[in-house]
């Protein structure tokens, strides 16, 4: 016996519009004129420097408004792939290619991706993949080292 399907009501009204926000976020490119580098900020150290004045409340918004927004722009999937770890990941990106038009999302319990990818799973910084990775890495641009019936990313995290 299979378990209950999950049902939608077709006569209910939705509204697809991302929730609205009245942030006026302006984004800032790097080596801008306007954002002082760290080269500029060096001599203010010295000087008693303070960050710029920020509310907890303002915080909070931000934060919030951002994610209520994705919560509703991506609350429907075609996809859902459960573990961001190698598997999962891989599993989305190839999906994510030859199906650009699907809305896939990935479900994670752990802080970040990777699963026991990270440091090579075994605490060491270089990461064994079996063949054919190779391939995988190849598409992604990763650089590694042919050891015949396997393949070693000299820098797992970066």
């Amino acid at each position: 016996m299979s378990p209950p399907s999950a049902t939608f009501d077709e006569t209910t009204s939705y509204d697809p519009t991302p929730l609205k926000s009245n942030l006026n976020v302006k984004p800032v490119a790097f080596n801008s004129n306007e954002t002082p580098t760290l080269r500029e900020l060096a001599h203010k150290w010295e000087q008693g420097f303070t960050f710029a004045p920020i509310r907890e409340s303002q915080v909070s918004r931000a934060m919030t408004r951002r994610y209520f927004n994705d919560l509703d722009t991506y609350a429907e999937s075609d996809i859902v792939i459960v573990g961001a770890g190698s598997c999962g990941l891989s599993a989305a990106y190839m999906l994510g290619k030859a199906r650009p038009d699907l809305r896939i999302a990935i479900i994670e319990a752990s802080v970040s991706p990777g699963g026991g990818a990270w440091l090579g799973g075994q605490l060491f910084s270089a990461m064994v993949m079996r063949k054919p990775a190779d391939a995988f890495l190849i598409d992604l641009g990763v650089p590694f080292e042919d050891e015949g019936d396997f393949v070693v990313v000299k820098h797992a995290v970066g």
